[in-house]
C-alpha cells in the first residue's frame, strides 16, 4: 500500500472514531437527562453524582461499541477513495488484487499507485452526515429542561437522632438493673430468669456499632413487652382467684376472694375454714369433703392450664396431694394442723413474691424509661384511683387517712416505706398507686365485676383511719 493509502485510512478512522464520541456523548446525556426528569416527576430523591456516572458509562461503552462497528478495513478505505477522489475504482482494484500478479494486473496496480500519489492527502475531506445534528437539538433542550423544571416535593425524612448505643454508661445501668434483680430475694425464679434473660437481651441488641435511635427504641420497648409477657404468663394469682371465686362452695370462693386482696390475714382465715371442712372424725365425711375440694377447687385450678413452672400453681398441686395423705393420716389431727401453718407460711411467701414480681414488671419497665430517655406510655400506668372513701369523694394528699389494714404488711398511713423511684414515702401514696393500678384493670374488662368490688373493699379499709 502506498503512504497516501495509509495516510488517508488514519484520516478515515479518525473520522469514524469522532462520529463515535459524538453519539456516545449526547447519549449519555440523553439517558442522565431522562432518568433525572423521572425522578424528579415521582418525587425520589436521587444523587446528581449518581445520574454524572450513569451518563459517562453510557459515553464509554456506546462510543467503543460504535467506533468496533464503524471502523473501516482496507476494501472499505478504497472505495471510500475512489467514489470522494473519482477514481473510477482503481483504487478498490490495487487493493482487492494486491497479492496477485499478472501482467495485467500490474499495469493496472501501477497505474492506480501513480493516481493516488499525485493526489494530495490534504484534498481528501472528512465528511460527517447532517443527520447527526438531530441528536444535539434533542438533548440539548431535554438536558435544560431536566435541569429547570422543579419536580414534586421530597419529602424530607423524619428527623433521626444519632446512635447513643454502646455507650458504656448505658450498658453498665442496665446491668445495674440486671444485679437489682436477681438481688431481689422476693421474686419468683422462673420470672427472675426470665426478666434477666430479657435485660441482657436488649444489651445484646444496642451493644452494637452505629444503631440508629428507632432500632434502639425498637429493642427497649421489645424488652418492655417481653418483661409484661413473662409477668402475665407465669404468675397465675390473678387467673386461680378468679376460678376460685366463681365456685360453688363457700370455703373455696372465700379463699379466692381472700387470696386476691392480697390480705395474708385473710387467706389464713380462708385455709382455717377450708382445713376445717375436712378435719372431722369420721374418715368416709373427711374424703367425701376432699373429694368436694378436688371438685370446686383444685380441678378448677388445673382447668386454667398454667405453666407448670408458676409458683403459685405448684402450691395447689402440692396442697392438693400433702391434704390427702393428712386426711388419711391415722393422727389425722395433728397432721391437718400441721399442714395449715406450712400452708398458710408458703401461700403467704407466694403471695408476696407474686406481688414483688409483679411490681418488679413495673419497675423494670420505669427505668428502662428513664435510662434511655423514652416518653410514657399514651395510656397512663395508673388511671384515676377508685372511690375508695365510700361517698364519692377520693382521698386526697392532704387528708390521706389511715392505712392501717390487716397484717405484718400492712403499715399506717404515715409510716414511710420503700419505693424505687421515689426513696422513702409515706404509705398512702404506695395505697394510692396501687388502688389506682386495679381501677385500671376494672376500667379495662380485665377483671370481673365482683373481684373489683372485693378488691375495692380492700382499700377501703387501708384508707379508714387507724384507730389503734
Amino acid at each position: 500500500m502506498t503512504d497516501n493509502f495509509k495516510k488517508i485510512k488514519v484520516k478515515i478512522i479518525i473520522e469514524k472514531l469522532l462520529i463515535s464520541l459524538f453519539i456516545g456523548l449526547f447519549i449519555g446525556v440523553l439517558t442522565s437527562s431522562i432518568l433525572v426528569l423521572v425522578y424528579k416527576q415521582l418525587g425520589l430523591e436521587y444523587s446528581l453524582l449518581m445520574f454524572i456516572l450513569i451518563g459517562v458509562g453510557v459515553f464509554i461503552i456506546l462510543s467503543l461499541i460504535l467506533f468496533f462497528i464503524l471502523k473501516p478495513n482496507n476494501i472499505k478505505v478504497a472505495k471510500r477513495i475512489d467514489k470522494q477522489l473519482a477514481l473510477k475504482e482503481k483504487v478498490h482494484t490495487m487493493v482487492e488484487y494486491n497479492e496477485k500478479t499478472g501482467l495485467l494486473v500490474d499495469l493496472q496496480r501501477e497505474d492506480a499507485t501513480t493516481k493516488l500519489n499525485e493526489i494530495p492527502v490534504k484534498k481528501f475531506k472528512l465528511k460527517f452526515s447532517p443527520y447527526l445534528l438531530i441528536l444535539p437539538l434533542i438533548v440539548i433542550p431535554l438536558c435544560i429542561t431536566s435541569i429547570v423544571v422543579k419536580g414534586k416535593d421530597i419529602e424530607e425524612p423524619p428527623y433521626v437522632e444519632p446512635p447513643v448505643s454502646g455507650d458504656p454508661f448505658i450498658i453498665q445501668q442496665i446491668r445495674d438493673l440486671i444485679r437489682e434483680v436477681n438481688e431481689d430475694v422476693n421474686l419468683m425464679n422462673p420470672v427472675k430468669e426470665a426478666y434477666v434473660g430479657h435485660l441482657e437481651d436488649l444489651i445484646t441488641a444496642i451493644n452494637k456499632p452505629e444503631i440508629m435511635r428507632y432500632e434502639e427504641v425498637e429493642a427497649v420497648n421489645l424488652t418492655i413487652t417481653n418483661v409484661g409477657y413473662s409477668s402475665i404468663n407465669l404468675n397465675s394469682i390473678d387467673e386461680i382467684t378468679m376460678a376460685l371465686s366463681n365456685s360453688n362452695m363457700d370455703e373455696v370462693h372465700n379463699l379466692g376472694s381472700a387470696i386476691a386482696s392480697y390480705d395474708l390475714n385473710r387467706v389464713n382465715d380462708a385455709l382455717d375454714t377450708m382445713f376445717s371442712y375436712v378435719n372431722l372424725i369420721s374418715a368416709n365425711q373427711r374424703q367425701t369433703n376432699y373429694n368436694n375440694l378436688v371438685t370446686e377447687c383444685f380441678q378448677k385450678v388445673d382447668d386454667e392450664r398454667l405453666a407448670e413452672t408458676d409458683e403459685f400453681y405448684q402450691e395447689f398441686v402440692k396442697l392438693k396431694a400433702d391434704l390427702a395423705l393428712a386426711i388419711a393420716d391415722v393422727n389425722y389431727n395433728d397432721a391437718i394442723s400441721e399442714l395449715a401453718k406450712d400452708t398458710k407460711d408458703s401461700f403467704g411467701d407466694a403471695i408476696i413474691r407474686q406481688n414483688e414480681t409483679l411490681s418488679m414488671a413495673n419497675y423494670i419497665e420505669e427505668r428502662l424509661r428513664a435510662i434511655f430517655e423514652l416518653p410514657d406510655n399514651e395510656e397512663p400506668v395508673n388511671p384515676t384511683p377508685p372511690d375508695v372513701s365510700g361517698d364519692g369523694n377520693n382521698p386526697t394528699i392532704d387528708n390521706p387517712g389511715g392505712g392501717g389494714g390487716h397484717g405484718d404488711i400492712i403499715f399506717a398511713g404515715d409510716d414511710l416505706v420503700y419505693d424505687p423511684d421515689e426513696g422513702l414515702i409515706e404509705y398512702y401514696k404506695v395505697i394510692t398507686k396501687y388502688s389506682n393500678y386495679i381501677q385500671g384493670l376494672v376500667q379495662d374488662g380485665v377483671i370481673s365485676e365482683e373481684l373489683a368490688n372485693y378488691y375495692i373493699e380492700y382499700f377501703n379499709k387501708l384508707y379508714e383511719e387507724n384507730e389503734d
